[in-house]
């Protein structure tokens, strides 16, 4: 498999993508912000538009999550019992709320599409159900203590509907603050991994460059990587793609027992025929690895399933969007999600080689 790509122009790539889509969340800039926010301390949660500055993450258990974070990217939060903690408005133009809308049972979080949400102060300073902070105006705070232990879906009573902003917040015994709510040295751990549409009934089909129909479930009996790109995006999408045609020359020359998958996360203009030239050029053998698109529908089914997220663009293409690898074990439960970098082709292939990852459970 021969990479079509010139070394030079990939290096660009890599360089532009580096410094301007992936926006530390997986998601290229679609909004200003206002700048970014300042580094935000563990001992605290500051809120802002995830459209913005600290753009969006999809965490691999809760799905996509925006505008909460203890850093510059949004983020899952965990805090042990009796924390007492700050709540900061890091915009300096736009008001904000923390918001309690619901306890979780678990992942993927259930979020009410239209909750009333207060912009006045309830639960007296206490994190639980029906907490609310009040309006937060630009660089205001207020301080919050987290004695009941639960998992509390988050959001803003401004922006939950419009921006999507909102995060899952955990209070539990051993949870060390970080990113991505780190497990601490109690009994806390991350949820285990929740299958992903292979688990769906019934399957999306999708059409691969042979013009086969097929379902994910289907492919399963080997670890899988997905991956979602814009024929025509001209930023993350060609490193994605010249990524994993190094991984697929690699894990065929080694016998690697895996395949990867690109769909298209613009199936309006990214036909099944699109796809197959894509495939063409990148000389795609489908033993190892496939490209497909499928129905609006159905393509959009998927995604949801993962939480991808793409925004039309100035040219009519849904050329921003998130840039995550999902990683697949051979019974189709997802097992790791990467965010594209320079990195990726080597990230792929040892998380392949990873019998801990991959391995049947």
């Amino acid at each position: 498999m021969r990479l079509k790509l010139a070394a030079a122009t990939l290096c660009a790539l890599i360089a532009c993508v580096a410094a301007a889509c992936t926006n530390g969340g997986g998601l290229g800039s679609i909004g200003g912000g206002g700048g970014a926010p300042s580094p935000f301390p563990s001992g605290g949660i500051g809120v802002a538009i995830p459209s913005g500055q600290i753009g969006v993450v999809n965490d691999p258990a809760w799905g996509p999550v925006g505008g909460y974070t203890q850093n510059q990217t949004s983020q899952v939060l965990a805090f042990p019992p009796g924390a007492k903690i700050a709540i900061k408005n890091l915009s300096a133009t736009t008001p904000h709320t923390l918001n309690v809308l619901a306890l979780a049972n678990g992942p993927p979080p259930q979020w009410p599409k239209s909750p009333s949400l207060s912009f006045s102060p309830s639960g007296n300073g206490i994190l639980g159900v029906g907490y609310a902070s009040g309006v937060l105006n630009p660089s205001s705070s207020v301080m919050v203590t987290l004695s009941k232990v639960g998992t509390y879906l988050i959001g803003c009573a401004f922006h939950y509907v419009s921006n999507n902003m909102r995060t899952v917040i955990e209070v539990v015994a051993g949870a060390t603050p970080g990113p991505t709510a780190s497990p601490g040295p109690g009994p806390y751990a991350r949820p285990a991994p929740t299958p992903t549409a292979t688990a769906l009934a019934p399957q999306p089909r999708l059409v691969d460059q042979r013009g086969r129909s097929f379902t994910l479930a289907s492919l399963r009996g080997k670890p899988l990587v997905i991956t979602f790109i814009g024929a025509h995006c001209t930023d993350a999408c060609p490193l994605i793609n010249g990524q994993f045609s190094d991984v697929a020359s690699r894990i065929q020359r080694d016998h690697v027992p895996a395949r990867l998958l690109t769909i298209t996360l613009d199936p309006e203009h990214d036909s099944p025929l699109a796809m197959r030239r894509l495939a063409k050029q990148f000389e795609a053998n489908p033993q190892y690895w496939l490209f497909a698109g499928g129905t609006i529908s159905n393509v959009h089914a998927i995604m949801r399933s993962f939480g991808v997220i793409s925004v039309q663009g100035k040219d009519g293409y849904r050329d921003e969007h998130t840039t995550f690898v999902y990683i697949l074990n051979s019974q189709g439960e997802r097992v790791d999600t990467l965010l594209a970098s320079s990195a990726l082709n080597d990230s792929v292939v040892d998380a392949l080689r990873d019998r801990s990852v991959v391995a049947q459970r």
